[in-house]
């Protein structure tokens, strides 16, 4: 089993490239329900902003769950593999971890610190909660994220005050 991150964002991809596998509203719990229903995925969430779409997953096997995701992308952009395949990113474990942590403190972000991506994270995790995509694992590593975010801001805030 494995935690894994797989996506787009601001570095990888274009803005008209990024509109295109955005998910919104009613469209991110159908994307939570039908991701987490894969028999190569445990537990999803998905963080859509609009510099980033990003699947985090409890991954039954990395190869078929970094398929499935990477079908999901296809199907909501319209793409094939092939265009999507120089955009697409994905780590796993440890360094999909630090990855979520990073985001949620703004240090992935196209303006390094910017805060609002704190709250579209928590966004991400209460829809994975009430779709049933977050359970124990990605329960845990929502809350230290969000957690860890917090005190990244607070310090900088204050630091910024001195």
């Amino acid at each position: 089993m494995s935690i894994v991150v797989i996506g787009v964002n601001h570095r990888t991809a274009p803005i008209d490239f990024l509109e295109r596998v955005s998910v919104a509203g009613d469209d991110l719990r159908k994307a939570v329900v039908g991701l987490s229903s894969l028999r190569n995925i445990r537990e999803a969430a998905v963080l859509s902003t609009c510099n980033r779409t990003e699947v985090f997953a409890v991954a039954e096997k990395f190869h078929g769950a970094y398929a499935d995701i990477r079908d999901f992308f296809c199907e909501l952009g319209g793409l094939l593999p092939d265009d999507l395949h120089p955009h697409l990113y994905s780590q796993h474990d440890d360094a999909a971890v630090s990855h979520l942590f990073e985001v949620a403190a703004g240090l992935d972000s196209a303006v390094l610190g910017e805060s609002e991506i704190l709250g579209q994270v928590r966004q991400a995790w209460e829809t994975a909660q009430a779709e049933g995509g977050a359970k124990a694992t990605l329960n845990l590593l929502f809350r230290h994220a969000i957690e860890t975010g917090k005190r990244y801001h607070t310090r900088r805030h204050a630091e910024q005050a001195i």
